[in-house]
């Protein structure tokens, strides 16, 4: 084309002479393989990759996970899966720790700021207090 005419004579011949080496290249491979159509054997577990992963059999499974089909739960399952989680209430571990027998033994006091906090190991139900902008820092 016009295009061929605006670039080097080298950079044509190379272009046209590639071109026509992979048409023949491709000519050449689909004629070879319609004449010889390969022989495919189809694993065993081939059919039953059309049923539903959850009815296959174990080992059916895991061939296929070595043929590298995938047969596990999909990313839209994983996603609903993640959405539930289950909150466990468990007491805090201060509450049952020896390291706070031993403070409460020895007579130690807890600092007035600290007291609900602490307080709240023994009712969980017990919301922590949420501090105001008003109030002033601790100072140790």
């Amino acid at each position: 084309g016009y295009f061929s005419l605006q670039v080097p004579a080298g950079l044509t011949i190379y272009w046209f002479t590639s071109n026509t080496f992979t048409l023949l290249q491709s000519v050449t491979v689909k004629a070879y393989y319609k004449a010889n159509p390969p022989k495919i054997e189809l694993p065993d577990y081939w059919d039953a990759l059309d049923q539903d992963p959850d009815s296959m059999s174990a080992e059916d499974r895991r061939k296929a996970a070595k043929a590298g089909l995938n047969t596990g739960p999909s990313f839209e399952q994983l996603m609903d899966e993640a959405k539930f989680h289950y909150v466990v209430e468990r007491t805090p571990l201060r509450a049952d720790s020896t390291a706070w027998e031993r403070v409460q033994a020895n007579g130690a006091t807890v600092p007035k700021e600290m007291e609900q906090w602490v307080n709240s190991a023994k009712s969980v139900e017990t919301p922590m207090p949420t501090p105001t902008p008003e109030e002033e820092p601790v100072k140790v």
